[in-house]
């Protein structure tokens, strides 16, 4: 992990006890005693409440009907904690995701006490739903890198002075170790490149928004230029998500989204109410096949 890149002026006096950290969109602080019970050694990430509970319960589970903790605040994100696994919502889109994300590696680094070595150790996971570019609905795509839709890393403006820019690629030997722990299991698993969009309808270049910039020409264009460069999906998070990982220097993390439909094809999801909730269940799958490998291995 790259301690220079950690914002120690703020976050060892907390650790030290000489100030208080207010995790605010989650309703907690780090002198709440609920943290207490809280031994990470996984966040897993995903854009809805609803999911966020499916993925405690399932993993309660598999750890014989352990306790499921949640945090107070949920007008923003949903939190619960099972078993050494915190599973947080992060809302829709890089902006709403990065607060969660910024707010989770403050409470992360307060929790392990800033042990650098202690970090390094835990698993980091966004699950979700995305569209396919040359896939059909119903694979899950495990990306080696996001990028924005220009194909360039993640990047925010800095006050109109310029950009600050990231590493936004995911960590080969995870990507590997996820694809070999779904071998066998019937799920159609694909490792590709990730666009994410800052807007769901322009920067996607769709058709159907209510504003529309674009043509059917210039949005296949974009689509075939992305896919002929490796994108295998488009979804709304894992750029921000990586390059602010990669910027504290954890060594495990991971995006796994599920396509609802082949964006090569159309901009409207067609498939069926069972059909999606299938998609959505494979992605969560392919995430436990990989928990169950890890942190369940005996």
């Amino acid at each position: 992990m790259r301690s220079e890149n950690i914002n120690h002026a703020f976050l060892d006096p907390v650790v030290a006890g000489e100030a208080v950290d207010v995790y605010y969109h989650f309703g907690v602080a780090s002198d709440d005693p609920v943290l207490n019970d809280f031994d990470v050694k996984a966040v897993i990430l995903a854009g809805s409440g609803d999911r966020i509970d499916r993925f405690a319960s399932t993993w309660s589970a598999m750890n014989n009907g352990a306790a499921v903790i949640g945090l107070p605040k949920e007008e923003r994100f949903t939190t619960r904690y099972c078993a050494g696994v915190l599973f947080a919502s992060h809302g829709m889109g890089m902006p709403s995701a990065s607060i969660a994300v910024q707010e989770l590696m403050r409470m992360l680094y307060f929790l392990k006490r800033g042990d650098l070595d202690a970090l390094d150790e835990v698993f980091w996971a966004r699950v979700g739903t995305s569209g396919g570019v040359g896939l059909e609905g119903g694979t899950v795509v495990v990306t080696t890198e996001g990028v924005m839709a220009d194909l360039q890393p993640y990047r925010v403006l800095n006050g109109g002075m310029g950009e600050y820019w990231f590493d936004s690629t995911f960590p080969t030997d995870v990507v590997d170790a996820i694809l070999a722990a779904n071998e066998g299991q019937g799920r159609r698993l694909m490792p590709g490149r990730t666009v994410a969009g800052n807007e769901f309808f322009l920067e996607q270049f769709r058709l159907d928004g209510a504003v529309c910039m674009e043509t059917a020409d210039t949005k296949m264009a974009w689509l075939e230029w992305i896919h002929d460069n490796g994108v295998r999906n488009i979804e709304m998070e894992g750029a921000m998500l990586a390059g602010y990982l990669n910027h504290w220097g954890f060594p495990k993390f991971a995006m796994i989204c599920a396509t609802l439909l082949n964006r090569l094809h159309g901009d409207q999801v067609t498939a069926t109410p069972e059909q999606l909730h299938q998609f959505s269940e494979d992605a969560g799958d392919a995430l436990f096949a990989y928990l169950r490998a890890t942190l369940l291995a005996p």
